[in-house]
């Protein structure tokens, strides 16, 4: 389960009324194993959820977070992991980096709206963008503003002053997909991206699928199991699938959750339901499509056709390996590697950093000129 997706479900179930602490990665300086946007949430009974760091600063959040959060108040802490002073070693800080990490109790009613914004639009599979106050005189730290597809849906931002000098920078990360730090009417800004669970369509229930299942559902990717055998398309032998479906009849993809946010994954082993599906699924456009055996029988089933370029035939990653499971492990790896659009080399190959560096703006950046158009998007008021 993805840990935003498992920071939820505990807040759902009592953490919001009983008490908890999350923390947030905000924004950072260098290198650090964890990016902004990561999260902990601090359970009072001691259990965590979730990661900000590599082990660093886990322990001593955690010893700390509900002292630094008394007043109810959010605050954000900062980590130099730069400095050569003692504190740095005993915290076993070896990033090289400066993190600052928000810190809000879970019970408060700012964080309660967060918890619900984030939710609701989890369930229904669709963007948003946060904004969020870490620092500066313009407003408390924690205030909030949020965006989705349809335009604001309130916040304490909203209807101030801020809330016009920010939006031009959600919009532009809403169209990128991308975050970003502002700096803006003596204001600093986390304006946060966040993106909906990927959908994965597994074509065959065999055993290999399996495997893919429980591979997908760690990266809390949202997977359905089609399969034209009732026997092996079971609730029983696929409990980590969001939906297990039987196709049957002759449209074979009624139903199924494939558009241009869907990674499909054709391992039927059956050459000729191939041969139906094809046309389906091409239609449906979905951005990935991976197809299991040699080349030669994809260049069959399209049968001298353009093979687009979203087709990964063979499917996977080469990674070496015929078990199941390292099957698996080579497709997730692809879908990974193509939705951030890296090769998938070694990593002791790639020039520069491994994370692209932080997207720092300010009041006189070219980002302000962007023309955001309602509903699309929203729209500026300045």
């Amino acid at each position: 389960m993805h840990e935003l997706d498992e920071i939820l479900s505990e807040c759902k179930e009592g953490a919001s009324t009983n008490g908890g602490v999350l923390a947030t990665v905000v924004h950072v300086k260098g290198s650090a194993y964890r990016r902004p946007g990561a999260r902990m949430l601090l359970l009072a009974d001691g259990r965590r959820m979730g990661s900000i760091s590599g082990g660093c600063l886990e322990g001593e959040i955690a010893r700390k977070a509900w002292w630094f959060t008394e007043s109810g108040r959010p605050v954000v802490r900062v980590y130099d992991t730069t400095s050569d002073d003692d504190a740095v070693w005993e915290f076993g800080l070896g990033c090289n980096g400066v993190v600052h990490v928000l810190l809000e109790r879970v019970d408060a009613p700012e964080s309660r709206v967060l918890l619900e914004f984030l939710d609701v639009h989890r369930a229904n599979g669709t963007p948003v963008v946060i904004a969020t106050v870490i620092r500066g005189s313009a407003a408390p730290v924690g205030d909030r503003l949020f965006l989705d597809e349809g335009w604001v849906q309130g916040g304490a931002l909203a209807g101030t002053s801020l809330e016009a000098a920010i939006l031009p920078f959600m919009c532009a990360a809403l169209r990128e997909s991308k975050s970003q730090f502002v700096h803006v009417a003596d204001a600093e800004i986390f304006v946060e991206w966040i993106g909906p669970p990927l959908n994965l369509v597994i074509f065959g229930a065999g055993h290999d699928a399996i495997s893919l299942v429980g591979v997908a559902k760690q990266f809390g990717w949202r997977v359905t199991v089609a399969d034209g055998r009732p026997a092996y398309a079971t609730r029983e032998r696929f409990p980590q699938a969001d939906r297990v479906a039987v196709m049957s009849g002759d449209d074979l993809l009624l139903e199924l959750p494939i558009g241009s946010l869907t990674a499909v994954v054709m391992m039927t082993h059956n050459y000729p339901l191939d041969e139906r599906l094809l046309p389906g699924i091409l239609a449906a456009r979905p951005w990935y499509l991976g197809m299991l055996g040699p080349k030669s029988r994809t260049e069959n089933l399209f049968g001298g056709r353009r093979i687009p370029p979203s087709v990964h035939a063979p499917v996977g990653l080469d990674l070496g390996g015929e078990m199941p499971e390292s099957i698996a492990v080579s497709i997730v790896s692809e879908i990974q590697a193509a939705l951030h659009q890296r090769g998938g080399g070694m990593l002791r190959h790639r020039e520069g950093p491994i994370h692209a560096p932080a997207r720092e703006v300010g009041m006189h950046s070219a980002t302000l000129e962007v023309e955001c158009e309602r509903p699309s998007y929203c729209e500026t008021h300045v």
